[in-house]
């Protein structure tokens, strides 16, 4: 079965490679190699092969042809005089996302797989490649809502709408509890600053603003590290780099945002003395929040994955914490600065 007629998750090259190609011995006369190219009728009509791939009497691969030397070949030579011996090969045992990176740096359509004794098993076309990546990114992307898988099944929309209620509990529940905790760990600065919200009560106004904001920055970056991350875009030598690159966008995004809020919050409490002080507030909050979200959002999967855990799996629900936690004490304790004669 071709690459692109599987629905399961690969966990390896070797049940992804494509069985459609040309091989020859390489004993054989360019000529007679030529036919086996014209004789070729592959079942997928988008399959295209571009090269010859040259076994010896044990099927283990030991050369390539290019589909252009071959035909300017002569054809009464034999395809070992011409055929390339420096191959790059991929291992039929290894990791689709690590075959995926090996692709992206190589200007092939296509490259031949082989077993630990060298046979040729198969070939790993660009194409196909590209929709195990997808799938990877997808499965990244559904483990950041919460969904610890430790196998993926075939459907991972029947292992989550049909599986038992245990093992949905199992699923979901327990980054739902660190999501829980870190509420209530919000709940408790909330509890904290109980004076400066009874003193200034358009504070409440704006806390779901400053916590729903920070979460959907949150969740966008976390979101788009976990994509690159998953698509090989972000590893050791880059993260640096994309960290203050989030960081920044993050304060731009912030300065938007917090301009657009402090101005509302200025009309609506217009009529009060601490209007411009509390639009202050909610500027320096929102801005201080934003980049806080981007940096975490991309931090806390790193580490994860640095630590050695799923970095999609956990990352939502100990962002959310953070963030939450984060802005509010920003929030407050500007406000307790600016809005002190108030208290």
């Amino acid at each position: 079965m071709g690459a692109a007629e599987q629905e399961f998750h690969a966990d390896r090259v070797g049940e992804v490679t494509d069985d459609e190609y040309v091989a020859v011995t390489q004993d054989t006369f360019v000529g007679m190699a030529i036919d086996e190219f014209r004789a070729f009728e592959p079942r997928r009509d988008e399959t295209t092969v571009y090269y010859l791939y040259v076994v010896d009497n044990s099927d283990r691969l030991v050369g390539v042809m290019s589909l252009r030397e071959l035909l300017n070949a002569p054809e009464d030579d034999v395809v070992e005089d011409h055929m390339v011996t420096d191959l790059l090969t991929l291992d039929a045992d290894a990791d689709p996302e690590y075959a995926a990176d090996e692709m992206a740096g190589r200007d092939f359509s296509a490259l031949p797989v082989v077993d630990d004794d060298g046979v040729l098993v198969g070939v790993l076309r660009t194409d196909d490649m590209l929709e195990v990546v997808e799938e990877e990114a997808t499965e990244d992307i559904l483990k950041s809502a919460g969904f610890s898988f430790t196998d993926v099944e075939q459907s991972r929309s029947s292992a989550i709408l049909e599986s038992s209620i245990p093992r949905i509990l199992r699923l979901r529940l327990p980054w739902l509890i660190v999501a829980l905790a870190g509420g209530l760990l919000a709940g408790g600065v909330i509890d904290y600053h109980e004076e400066t919200l009874e003193g200034v009560v358009a504070l409440a106004f704006f806390v779901p603003v400053i916590m729903d904001m920070g979460g959907n920055v949150g969740t966008q970056a976390s979101t788009i590290f976990v994509r690159g991350l998953a698509l090989g875009h972000i590893d050791d030598r880059n993260a640096m780099k994309h960290f203050a690159r989030e960081g920044f966008i993050g304060l731009i995004i912030g300065l938007i945002i917090g301009g657009i809020g402090a101005g509302a919050a200025y009309v609506w409490q217009r009529n009060e003395p601490y209007a411009t002080e509390l639009s202050i507030v909610v500027f320096v909050g929102l801005v201080a929040v934003c980049v806080v979200a981007s940096i975490v959002g991309y931090v806390i999967p790193w580490i994860m994955n640095k630590l050695g855990f799923d970095p999609a799996a956990a990352s939502d629900p100990l962002i959310t914490t953070v963030k939450d936690v984060t802005a509010l004490l920003i929030y407050f304790g500007l406000a307790a600065v600016l809005l002190a004669e108030l208290l």
